[in-house]
């Protein structure tokens, strides 16, 4: 194999991956201004050929390593794609690469198909390899955009994981790759290519099906969260309900008392008494964001019952990119917290909840603070829980962490003057970019 040879092959590669890769990129959340790393995947494949050139200039003429060689070479093209994608696209490692093997499937079959017809229709004098490569590439990659990668990548996204990547790479090299050179070498090419695209379309089955059972076993998980939700409310209102009972029976006591009271400021005292009374039922919260004013309204009405002060100074509108379930668990979190910290002050007057949602230079922050007494341990940023834990904070915490991160967001605890605060801080571009997603697929 001469130089030029050496360059069309190794330059061969990186160009298919480049076309095949773009079905796979179009249905992808892409990040804001995402065309300004456009080049970045050219210059990464560029290098991949000038290393290969540089190095390796007489090793693929070598039987034994030369198909080691050219693994290396494929493993650096996947590696450059993945690294753009993630840049272009701000997913993960993970989910780059089963977007790039899914690419290399299709190349591998549109590979198939041309060495098929090469077989058949090679020696005939009207064959022209290129007339016919080029429209079945792009008549099968516009079929694998609907048939596979717009299936697969749900809200623009491939569910995907560590272990799914690996078992997808060892069985595209192991029973592609490895196939492909010994066919080549026994000179019997096309027996590969029928193998090949048997394996393929049996693993792009498989993965359509798995992603539609992963789809399905995620509805079936959000379904479970909204009834434990409702009945979450459910028992909420039930509680909000005895405790309107128990204001409406002491009204009904006051004014009986009121009617026979003499003086005018004891009867200035028993109104007064009354306003404070029925004071908890104006305070509905109107922050912009439904589920917050839910889950104030609802925790409210516990504080106001277990004399705890809850104040609150929050844009809700800021927080329309979570999710209403994700939000609600989030936030009744943070205040069940809160408040069990609070239950455990003994003076009424120092129980006290304030939470504050505001944007300050690009983020989004979610803040809730209150007094607490004893000590609160932290390890790894979180409330360490023991049985003589005396603010109960630990509980939830760990679920807490999780959306926030799930958002990109990230939760900081202090306890700094006994008073105990909690901070998350969202990327304002991020949540924006979320909201413009949602309106998208609404």
């Amino acid at each position: 194999m001469d130089a030029a040879q050496l360059l069309e092959y190794l330059s061969g590669f990186p160009r298919m991956m480049l076309y095949a890769i773009i079905p796979f990129f179009l249905p992808m959340q892409k990040k804001r201004n995402w065309y300004v790393y456009l080049p970045l995947p050219l210059a990464l494949l560029t290098a991949c050929v000038g290393l290969g050139m540089l190095l390796f200039p007489r090793l693929p003429q070598n039987r034994m390593l030369g198909p080691f060689f050219f693994g290396i070479h494929y493993l650096a093209v996947f590696a450059s794609l993945s690294f753009s994608l993630c840049l272009m696209c701000g997913s993960s490692w993970e989910e780059s690469t089963h977007a790039v093997l899914c690419a290399y499937m299709a190349q591998h079959l549109s590979y198939c198909l041309d060495t098929l017809a090469t077989h058949f229709w090679g020696n005939s004098p009207a064959w022209n390899g290129d007339l016919f490569h080029y429209p079945v590439m792009i008549l099968l990659y516009v079929f694998l955009y609907f048939f596979l990668a717009r299936p697969l990548c749900i809200n623009g996204h491939y569910p995907s994981s560590h272990v799914h990547s690996a078992g997808l790479l060892v069985v595209e090299m192991g029973l592609m790759y490895a196939i492909s050179i010994y066919t080549v070498q026994i000179e019997m090419p096309w027996l590969h290519a029928v193998y090949a695209m048997i394996c393929i379309l049996f693993i792009m089955v498989s993965e359509r099906r798995w992603t539609e059972y992963m789809h399905a076993q995620d509805e079936m998980q959000k379904k479970e969260q909204l009834w434990a939700l409702s009945k979450a409310q459910y028992e909420m209102t039930q509680e909000n309900i005895e405790i309107i009972n128990r204001k409406c029976h002491d009204l009904r006591h006051q004014v009986m008392a009121l009617r026979s009271v003499a003086g005018e400021e004891a009867r200035e005292e028993a109104i007064a008494s009354m306003e404070r009374a029925v004071q908890i039922y104006d305070s509905a919260y109107r922050t912009g964001n439904k589920t917050l004013d839910t889950v104030l309204m609802q925790k409210g009405l516990v504080c106001s019952q277990n004399q705890i002060s809850l104040s609150v100074m929050a844009d809700g509108k800021l927080l329309n990119f979570i999710d209403p379930v994700d939000l609600y668990t989030l936030l009744a979190n943070i205040l069940d917290n809160a408040i069990e910290a609070s239950l455990h002050l003994t003076n009424p007057a120092v129980r006290s909840i304030h939470v504050s949602v505001h944007e300050k230079k690009g983020l989004i922050i979610l803040q809730e603070e209150n007094p607490y007494s004893g000590d609160v341990v932290l390890r790894d940023g979180l409330p360490v829980t023991t049985k003589e834990d005396k603010t109960s904070h630990g509980f939830g915490t760990r679920s807490i962490q999780y959306t926030a991160e799930k958002y990109s967001g990230v939760m900081h605890l202090s306890t700094d003057g006994g008073m105990f605060v909690l901070r998350i801080i969202f990327p304002a571009l991020e949540a924006e970019d979320a909201n413009q997603d949602g309106k998208m697929h609404s």
